[in-house]
């Protein structure tokens, strides 16, 4: 920080030798800036005896004009961004330039890649005269100056105001005194009166505009040399007006306990410079409190002096905040709720304003209140992590706060026999006071309810309001009244929300495969966003799917703490298109869970629409009058003259690995030597397989040569299939079923089966039609559109042997 005696000689205001306290380098954004900050640019701290160009955010406190560059250096630059709109900053030494006897480390140079402007934003007010100091020293020529404006405003805003013009050499020659313009008053200097060719310049700047925040700095005119790109060094430079004052708070108290107010008692808050022998800020008292019998001030009258002492304020609470000293007078006697009120009186030496807004309304009074000590107190605490766990201990843990529940809470102090005492609303910050109570009453306690007692009637009952749990008992165990009681404390929380939530349509993958569950999400008021890491409840499980955490079957009711979304997954135990639900709830760190369970709904499809698969598999099932019931097993690997010979890759179609019903393949597959006039019954098994269902299903199996299509085989039989009346019935079907559950009749009519003579024309899948063609639409809409996975059936025949 660099060392401003004599930059700040001249912040007087009718003062001789101001001197500074203390010098903020950053401004704080809450507050108003009434002063240069950073002003001899010795922060950040660079090497020693070297340049460097930086993005003006590496310089507190500065902006400037400057366009966009890369800067360029001989200091180190690790950490530091030289890209940007750039300020060129020299440390001692740097091409034998120092530093102004007493100036510190560390000066600007205004014209680092062009002539440019360095300014801040400073809050102005109307019609007031500020004080302004600078160092000033050109670079290249020692008898040719390097010119630069002071001024208010952009030199690129026409509406700017220059104050005054400096022109140095690099020798510390002012070829031409200082041009005071627009009102200003600066006077006349002598060469190199800094040292080490730095000359200062001060003087009175005379402020008209409205009061408003305003760039106030130092624009490159020329420099010595003719080069825009090196000269006007810049150092030590101070522009500030009236310190600003107002109250942090309107208002604030204690009990009279408090003798010497801690809590809140009334704060000054100061931004701006304050000249050497700081300044007294009058203030005066009123109120209903009784100065010397509640209250004293430092003056014992009503009216005193607060001195602020010499510095460079920012309004920061660690720096720029005075308390108020006052004591308060305790006694024995109820005397209920008296206040003070401070109020700033007008100075010359300070401008009573806002100091968050520029010009805005100031807190010029601030009242504080003395509750009389014979008091019940205590607060309710927002318990988020149920630390009390259902006591009166330990409620409050980490950064809780308190809490009125939305302001529909009251505290009741209710005696022995249920009446009530004293009721009070809960603050908004928890607490609640009831005064003047009534000493060595035995047995009273108190209660939280959202209704507000009456004095005198039997006491309401305990609630709170909606989503609000107690994590404390509401209802106090009995005690005595006595002189200050305090930490009647209570807890209590919000319930958390569990977010419904529906994951993209996936594809259901088959078997026993899972899915992963979409991500569980809630909020809570006070843990905020629940999600990963946080406690979910699973209240139902899905009908259609076992849901699996970690690979561990999740049972009903079962909390998963700290969840993992990736660990949560579901095997839908339907193959295909299904939509799966189940019921989850979020638990919050206080153990407490949501009332009101969200519904995670999952849509699945088939794994692919393209990959149906369909098996089938022909028997004989009847040979005249006798049916065949044995179940045989179709093989690659026996002869080919064997009766159970059946031609690889369909060999496996029967086996037990796919998924027909037991038993339900009877038949034979070679039935032995047939004599003409034998009827045969030919079978057809059908089984939906695939991953996908089954659309658009149309079956056709040609009747053997050397036999005869038997067209009457099932007439009379029923149900039938919305075919016409009186037609020969010559097919049979099973839908899902072990036995028929339509006979089909052989016409082209309504219902899903047809014959087609030999030789007629069939559909294009049947092949050559040279004896007779059986063909049943097995999917049709809207009854059956399609087969989904394991469905299975048959179509069934007959016909005589020639």
């Amino acid at each position: 920080m660099k060392n401003l005696w004599q930059n700040l000689n001249i912040f007087s205001w009718g003062l001789l030798g101001a001197t500074l306290v203390l010098q903020p380098t950053v401004a704080q954004a809450q507050y108003i800036q009434r002063s240069f900050l950073n002003p001899s640019f010795e922060q950040p701290v660079f090497s020693n005896s070297c340049y460097i160009q930086v993005d003006e955010s590496q310089i507190p406190g500065w902006t400037t004009t400057h366009s966009t560059k890369q800067g360029t250096a001989s200091c180190a630059t690790t950490g530091f961004t030289t890209l940007g709109h750039i300020i060129e900053i020299w440390t001692k030494g740097f091409n034998g330039v120092n530093t102004a006897t007493g100036a510190g480390n560390q000066f600007a140079e205004l014209n680092a890649e062009e002539a440019s402007e360095l300014y801040q934003n400073l809050c102005l007010y109307q019609n007031e005269t500020i004080t302004f100091s600078l160092l000033h020293r050109g670079r290249s020529k020692p008898d040719i100056a390097d010119v630069a404006n002071f001024l208010i405003g952009l030199y690129t805003d026409p509406t700017a105001t220059v104050f005054g013009k400096f022109s140095t050499t690099n020798n510390g020659t002012v070829t031409a005194q200082p041009v005071a313009q627009n009102g200003a008053t600066i006077p006349t200097v002598t060469n190199n009166n800094a040292g080490n060719g730095w000359v200062r310049y001060s003087g009175t700047v005379p402020y008209t505009g409205a009061s408003a925040n305003k760039p106030v700095g130092f624009a490159a005119v020329s420099t010595g040399g003719g080069n825009n790109t090196i000269g006007n060094f810049l150092d030590d430079v101070q522009f500030a007006g009236k310190p600003v004052l107002e109250f942090t708070a309107s208002s604030g108290g204690a009990a009279e306990s408090e003798t010497t107010p801690t809590t809140n008692p009334p704060k000054l808050r100061i931004v701006g410079l304050v000249p050497t022998g700081g300044i007294s800020v009058p203030i005066s008292v009123s109120g209903t409190a009784v100065l010397g019998t509640d209250y004293n001030t430092t003056s014992g009258t009503s009216t005193f002096n607060i001195t602020i002492p010499a510095g460079n304020y920012d309004g920061s609470d660690a720096t720029s905040v005075f308390t108020i000293p006052f004591t308060v007078i305790n006694n024995n006697v109820p005397q209920g709720v008296r206040t003070i009120v401070f109020t700033i009186q007008t100075s010359t030496s300070f401008f009573a304003s806002s100091t968050t807004t520029c010009g805005g309304s100031p807190t010029i009074a601030s009242s504080y209140t003395i509750y009389d000590d014979d008091f019940l107190s205590g607060k309710v605490w927002d318990d988020a992590d149920n630390s009390a766990n259902n006591t009166f201990t330990n409620i409050n843990t980490g950064s809780e706060t308190g809490t009125n529940a939305g302001g529909l809470l009251n505290a009741i102090l209710v005696d022995s026999n249920n009446k009530v005492l004293k009721t009070t609303p809960v603050a908004a910050d928890g607490t609640y006071t009831f005064l003047n109570v009534p000493l060595n009453q035995s047995n009273v306690k108190i209660i939280l309810s959202t209704t507000a007692g009456t004095i005198g009637n039997t006491a309401p009952a305990t609630s709170l309001p909606s989503n609000w749990v107690n994590t404390s008992p509401l209802t106090t165990a009995t005690f005595n009244t006595a002189t200050n009681i305090s930490s009647k404390d209570f807890g209590i929380e919000q319930l958390p929300n569990t977010n419904n939530v529906t994951g993209s349509t996936t594809t259901n993958p088959g078997g026993t495969n899972t899915v992963q569950v979409p991500t569980l999400s809630g909020t809570d008021p006070e843990d905020g966003n629940l999600g990963s890491g946080n406690s979910f409840k699973i209240v139902s499980l899905p009908t259609n799917g076992t849901l699996y955490y970690n690979g561990v079957a999740v049972t009903a009711n079962q909390i998963i703490t700290n969840y993992d979304p990736t660990k949560l997954t579901v095997d839908p135990n339907i193959d295909g298109a299904i939509t799966i639900t189940f019921t989850v709830a979020a638990v919050d760190k206080a153990g407490k869970e949501d009332p009101t369970p969200a519904t995670v709904t999952m849509p699945l499809t088939a794994l692919s629409a393209a990959k149906p698969q369909l098996i089938l598999v022909k028997r004989i099932t009847r040979i005249n009058s006798q049916n065949l019931t044995s179940i045989v097993d179709g093989r690659s690997d026996v002869s080919p003259n064997a009766a159970n010979y059946v031609a690889s890759p369909r060999d496996t179609d029967d086996d037990s690995s796919n998924t027909w019903p037991t038993n339900y393949l009877r038949g034979l597959i070679n039935a032995g030597i047939v004599k003409p006039g034998d009827e045969l019954e030919y079978t057809i098994y059908l089984l939906s397989n695939g991953l996908g269902n089954a659309t658009s299903v149309q079956i056709c199996d040609l009747v053997p040569v050397n036999t005869t299509f038997i067209p009457t085989a099932f007439n009379g039989l029923t149900p039938n299939d919305g075919g016409l009346s009186g037609v020969d019935q010559g097919i049979a079907l099973a839908l899902g079923s072990s036995t028929p559950t339509a006979y089909l009749t052989n016409a082209l009519d309504g219902d899903r089966g047809s014959f087609y003579p030999a030789n007629e024309t069939v559909p294009s899948y049947c092949g050559a039609n040279i004896n007779g063609a059986v063909v049943v639409n097995i999917t049709r809409s809207p009854d059956l559109p399609n087969l989904v996975k394991d469905f299975y059936g048959f179509v069934r025949f007959r016909a005589k042997v020639k």
